[in-house]
């Protein structure tokens, strides 16, 4: 059967977003790959590389449902291109600017504000273009797995063939990406439709939010922040420490987490649809427990990475369930209910990394891992206070399926 307009726009759109969600979450993971570099080159500690972490990601904490109210008030399209633009910037910048680590730590921490712009918006974009299942959302998200899996490849490159100063190269997934979203979006970015049809939805709510509901599992996912934020900052340097592994090898296992996550978030997706949302959050942090204490018993560099390939699918198999989860008990602050999700509880793993330093700075790196396995053991304890809720009677629930938002 052929596909309508409407059905062909709203998969562009969708294909642009998972797109650009890619490059965002790009600089996200070069954050990380960079760390290795500032140690090696410019001397900095381990807490002060967790520093940098939390540059990333300490700003943006307070900002992104912050992004999440204005997206759901005003629509504000544009957010999520620039605040794309303004996360591949702070990262060009911070390798030419490793001489003065404060300002290292400013432009990383405009960078994660880039981020926290991006995410609300965009969400609620792929949300409206999929129709809120499980499957689209997780096809948008693993635009950010795959993302986070290609930077450490491409900081690898670019730095070890011009140095530090190389990170300016970084800014050209920025500039094409962002020049793809544009032109498929244009007639949606342009278009004053879409703030009235936000604001004219929120104006009527039929479905009340569960703030409850919302709050148990923003601690679920402070869980899951810790073990990513945690894994992406420290897994090339247990390697390096454990096993004596050069720079380049060390990326291998940094490239793999977010990779093998992509895989989990596309299963995760379809099993969420299949089974149930919390039957696959559960199990999801169960294996992700498991995993890294594999991480940490690993006696080889080949041992170390499938575990690491375990842990990045196990812990990314709940990511769609958990968004579109948050979006079931806020049904009518939708970019809030992203901006908290992806943004503020991934920020409060940034908060937790330089704790994280301080322990792999005392008794090794590998204390980390036994940390992070216990705190996923507390969030699949935490899993089981949730509950489901369905939205189908809900105001954007409605604009979806009437097109409202197209």
């Amino acid at each position: 059967m052929a596909l309508s307009r409407t059905d062909v726009g709203s998969r562009r759109k969708l294909l642009a977003l998972t797109a650009t969600h890619a490059g965002n979450d790009f600089y996200t993971g070069a954050v990380a790959a960079l760390l290795p570099f500032f140690v090696l080159h410019a001397h900095y500690s381990y807490a002060a590389v967790a520093g940098i972490t939390l540059a990333s990601t300490a700003l943006s904490s307070v900002a992104q449902p912050l992004f999440g109210y204005l997206s759901d008030r005003y629509g504000l399209r544009w957010l999520s291109l620039a605040g794309f633009v303004l996360a591949g910037a702070g990262v060009a910048l911070s390798g030419i600017l490793v001489e003065s680590y404060l300002a290292v730590w400013v432009v990383i921490a405009a960078s994660g504000i880039g981020v926290a712009a991006y995410h609300p918006a965009a969400t609620m974009e792929a949300r409206e273009a999929g129709g809120g299942s499980n499957g689209s959302m997780s096809f948008f998200s693993v635009g950010g797995n795959v993302g986070v899996a290609l930077a450490p490849a491409a900081v690898v490159l670019v730095v070890g063939r011009f140095g530090l100063a190389g990170t300016l190269w970084l800014m050209i997934p920025a500039i094409i990406l962002g020049s793809v979203y544009v032109v498929a979006t244009w007639r949606d970015i342009s278009s004053p439709s879409a703030k009235t049809s936000v604001s004219s939805s929120s104006q009527a709510p039929t479905l009340s939010d569960s703030w409850r509901l919302f709050a148990w599992l923003t601690a679920v996912l402070a869980t899951w922040s810790i073990a990513y934020v945690g894994t992406s900052t420290f897994i090339s340097l247990y390697a390096t420490e454990k096993f004596q592994s050069s720079t380049a090898e060390a990326a291998v296992a940094l490239s793999v987490f977010p990779a093998a996550g992509a895989i989990g978030t596309l299963i995760g997706g379809f099993l969420a649809d299949r089974f149930g949302r919390l039957r696959v959050i559960r199990a999801g942090y169960l294996l992700a427990a498991c995993s890294t204490v594999a991480i940490v018993l690993a006696p080889t560099e080949l041992s170390l990475t499938i575990a690491t390939a375990a842990l990045g699918v196990s812990l990314f198999v709940p990511f769609a369930a958990q968004i579109t989860l948050s979006h079931s008990y806020l049904p009518n602050r939708i970019g809030v209910a992203s901006g908290v999700t992806l943004g503020l509880t991934l920020s409060l793993g940034g908060v937790v990394s330089p704790l994280l330093g301080a322990a792999a700075d005392r008794h090794g790196v590998w204390s980390v891992f036994v940390i992070m396995s216990l705190v996923l053991i507390a969030g699949f304890a935490l899993s089981w206070i949730l509950a489901e809720r369905r939205t189908e009677s809900s105001p954007v629930e409605e604009a979806l399926t009437t097109g409202k938002y197209s």
